[in-house]
């Protein structure tokens, strides 16, 4: 990773510069407690020292289980002062779940927010546990812990390439696995998310942090904070009327929020339309393509420029970016683009390819995978699963996607979600795309289920978009008039609610184990 060599190679020189450039410029907030550059670098250090004291070294893993907090962030920024690595724990996880992670990184230590820390560590009860936002009798406060023992420090002689963070996967396909992030792989993501986001704001600017920072989408943010000099403006958790309130009242110029949080807002938030945000520059948003109606009634509300990022935990965040001018694009003609999840990041490659590693040209899906210096340099102790994963130097996604003639990359599915029917390979994706378009449908899942002459065929659960959920025939004729008739699903299921794992992905192997075994033959 030469090319990062010409940069600072590690996280933390972003903030020891502004806190020497832009001293008083206030770098985060919870409107509660703010902190300037100068003052976040001298926390920061702070809790280094009492880190060292502490006797953690370079290498060690430390658990970090909370929801968003000033704190959870310096966190990070302090692990990089000593090449300590955290690990990010999604709070939404049971405690076994959590337990396991906090197992699996051999953490030392074990930080967690007072309504998390005590069943977890509890089970894990050879690590220490601190208790990080808020306080029980039972475990020492992070104030309390701050107080004791501290000592000078040396920042730890850092490369590029060393691991700055260990963040794990949702676990859909098995257990969960530790990705193992570097410096390196971070300061890229961030610089290749501003150019394909096609914005880079001034230092200063306030950029409202809702994601949850245990998740890409949310540290990403912290992480562009840092570099860029931001005002990072962080809520606990997401909350419509808040997020609404706080674009109106502060002069917020961009936030990440997911399509489902637009919905929300949409849904639950009045008089939208009679509100302004005038500061407002960019919405972010991921996990999920956007339809036509909907980003045509958020820019009618918000009136700015929206980009969408594609990639996955082991390309830390982004691989793809569909562009604010790649959104202009579809709304003056083109809204095919908004199907797609964009064209390459820069100083990335993506191919198509066939089940024997051959490149597929535009229109032939197949499996996407990537090389670029945001690539992970691994799992955490698994070398069988990163040898499956990385393969000369190129990420195996898992998802299944196909090209258009001017580059833009569309995902049909996932490699082990395809169903073959009657011999042809169809992608679940690629009907729930379709059935979404659909005015009286909120959310599709689309599984496959088994058939006597076909093999298999496939079945659409679906949630209804308001009083009048629509019935089979319409839903078949809808899917019949934009797919060729093998993919047209063969059975309508509604549901209320499609269950989804604590990192928002569809569970389908529980809609087959629930739904699909009934409908069988």
């Amino acid at each position: 990773m030469g090319h990062t060599e010409a940069m600072f190679g590690r996280i933390d020189d972003y903030l020891d510069y502004h806190a020497r450039v832009h001293a008083q410029t206030v770098f985060v907030t919870d409107e509660q407690h703010t902190f300037t550059f100068f003052e976040a670098r001298e926390r920061v250090d702070h809790i280094a020292a009492r880190m060292a004291a502490a006797g953690l070294l370079k290498g060690d893993r430390i658990a970090l289980l909370g929801k968003n907090s000033i704190e959870f962030f310096f966190m990070y920024l302090s692990c990089a002062r000593l090449g300590v690595v955290p690990v990010g724990i999604n709070y939404r996880l049971t405690p076994a779940e959590s337990a396991f992670i906090v197992r699996d990184a051999t953490a030392k230590y074990l930080f967690a927010d007072a309504e998390l820390i005590g069943p977890v560590a509890g089970a894990c009860d050879d690590v220490t546990a601190i208790c990080l936002f808020g306080k029980v009798p039972e475990y020492p406060s992070f104030e309390q812990w701050l107080e004791s023992e501290v000592r000078a420090f040396e920042r730890a002689d850092i490369d590029p390439d060393d691991i700055m963070s260990q963040m794990y996967t949702s676990g859909t396909t098995g257990l969960p696995k530790g990705v193992l992030l570097s410096h390196s792989n971070i300061i890229s993501n961030v610089y290749q998310t501003s150019l394909g986001s096609e914005y880079t704001f001034m230092a200063g600017g306030e950029f409202l942090l809702v994601a949850p920072m245990y998740h890409a989408a949310g540290i990403m943010i912290g992480y562009t904070g840092v570099l860029q000099g931001l005002t990072l403006v962080i809520h606990r958790e997401y909350d419509s009327a808040r997020v609404v309130e706080t674009l109106q009242r502060r002069p917020i110029v961009a936030v990440t929020l997911v399509p489902a949080m637009l919905q929300m807002i949409v849904d639950s938030v009045p008089n939208l339309d009679d509100m302004q945000f005038e500061d407002l520059r960019l919405i972010y948003y991921g996990a999920s393509p956007i339809g036509v109606p909907m980003l045509r009634r958020a820019i009618e509300i918000f009136d700015c420029d929206f980009t969408q990022g594609y990639g996955q935990t082991e390309a830390n965040s982004i691989v793809a970016m569909l562009s604010a001018s790649d959104h202009r694009r579809a709304l003056a003609g083109r809204p095919e683009i908004l199907a797609a999840c964009g064209r390459a990041a820069f100083n990335t490659e993506l191919r198509v390819i066939d089940g024997d590693g051959a490149a597929l040209p535009a229109g032939e899906a197949g499996e996407i995978i990537a090389r670029g210096p945001q690539v992970m340099r691994g799992y955490w102790n698994n070398a069988e699963a990163t040898a499956q994963t990385l393969r000369d130097g190129w990420l195996y996604t898992g998802d299944v996607g196909c090209f258009d003639s001017d580059g833009y990359l569309t995902i049909v599915g996932r490699v082990n979600d395809m169903i073959i029917s009657g011999g042809e390979n169809i992608y679940p994706a690629e009907i729930e795309n379709i059935l979404t378009l659909h005015p009286k449908i909120h959310e599709a899942a689309v599984i496959g289920v088994s058939h006597r002459k076909w093999g298999e065929v496939p079945l659409a659960i679906l949630v209804a978009n308001g009083d009048q959920p629509p019935v089979a025939e319409e839903v078949q004729s809808h899917c019949r008039e934009r797919l060729a008739a093998f993919k047209v699903p063969a059975h309508v299921y509604l549901i209320d609610v499609i269950p989804r794992n604590p990192s928002g992905k569809v569970l389908k192997q529980q809609l087959r184990n629930d739904i699909g075994k009934d409908y069988d033959e």
